[in-house]
């Protein structure tokens, strides 16, 4: 109920978004077993954790290591096996390839997005997926994310975006092509404050969620 609470109640969209984009029914007993998956950008272990009920075997990374301390005392607490490493993708060196990466209201964060995609090629295996959530570059997003949201209504702590870091499915389309990268799909979500959850939506102009398969 503090300040990220809009971020802790996304899973409300990831979770179906990562379950159907993987064709894995939710109502079967651990959907996601024998699948490895690496978060990047993995915070606290918001979307970790329930990806390991759920049956992944999970990896996360982050470049906060006092995020990464978090993650850890919590999944101990709880009992659940993830493995934690604070590194970037761009230094994260693993002989494990995973069969799904997730980098969830990451992109919009990075400097230099083609570095960051080409980074993630290493450790995926064929026709592995690429799932992430991000933020478009459009007047409404500005309004929505910056405005309404970070200084209005406080649901973000200020200056958490800088709109000229935002990316729109254009450019994001082009980079996974460059890539690799086939099947790009993308999905519109929306947060209602009054109603405080997510849902997803027809408009991509704020929020939206992608999918992409690598294809080596």
């Amino acid at each position: 109920k503090g300040e990220l609470m809009a971020l802790h109640l996304f899973n409300e969209v990831r979770i179906p978004f990562i379950l159907n984009s993987l064709n894995k029914d939710i109502s079967t007993q651990k959907p996601l077993k024998n699948l490895n998956v690496l978060d990047i950008g993995c915070g606290g272990g918001i979307l970790c954790e329930p990806l390991k009920r759920l049956g992944a075997d999970v990896t996360g990374i982050d470049t906060n290591g006092f995020a990464i301390e978090v993650a850890k005392n919590h999944a101990k607490q709880n009992d659940l096996p993830i493995k934690y490493f604070n590194s970037s993708i761009e230094n994260f060196n693993s002989k494990k390839k995973f069969d799904l990466v997730t980098c969830m209201e990451v992109l919009e964060h990075v400097k230099n997005i083609d570095t960051f995609v080409s980074s993630i090629k290493p450790i995926l295996k064929k026709n592995s997926l690429l799932i992430g959530s991000t933020i478009n570059k459009t007047f409404r997003s500005y309004l929505k994310a910056i405005v309404i949201a970070e200084k209005m209504l406080n649901l973000l702590p200020p200056n958490t975006h800088d709109w000229s870091k935002f990316i729109n499915t254009n450019r994001l389309k082009r980079i996974l092509f460059v890539n690799n990268f086939n099947d790009v799909k993308f999905n519109g979500v929306a947060f209602n404050p009054f109603m405080k959850g997510w849902k997803f939506a027809d408009s991509i102009n704020t929020n939206y969620l992608f999918s992409a398969k690598y294809k080596l």
